[in-house]
């Protein structure tokens, strides 16, 4: 009976597992391009084709402005805690910290 129960699970989750080997980390988003579902509302919005360009533009500058504060937040936060903890302190810190933002590890560097 079990050789029976292994002889189908094991290609089942074979089966399952498979896909996840060949998966790619979500890659940042390109500086010159909203995501589809942002494309295709202004492309339900009925602007003319200035408008349409200009409320693009508006939300690309808005994107790069959010990640140029996002950027310099963390730079800020990482020399306040730099300040206050060892390297080896940091390190378990950071390995107990989620990660953030697009194209993020999955996993953390383990503390030595």
């Amino acid at each position: 009976m079990y050789r029976a129960v292994f002889r189908w699970t094991l290609p089942l989750a074979l089966g399952l597992i498979a896909p996840l080997a060949w998966a790619q980390p979500a890659q940042p988003p390109h500086p010159d391009r909203l995501p589809p579902p942002v494309e295709r509302v202004l492309n339900e919005l009925s602007l003319d084709a200035t408008k349409r360009e200009q409320v693009r533009q508006t939300l690309l500058r808005q994107r790069q402005e959010r990640q140029s504060a996002d950027t310099g937040m963390r730079q800020r936060h990482r020399s306040e805690l730099s300040a206050l903890l060892s390297a080896d302190q940091l390190v378990a810190l950071d390995a107990a910290r989620p990660p953030h933002g697009p194209g993020a590890p999955k996993q953390r560097p383990q503390p030595r």
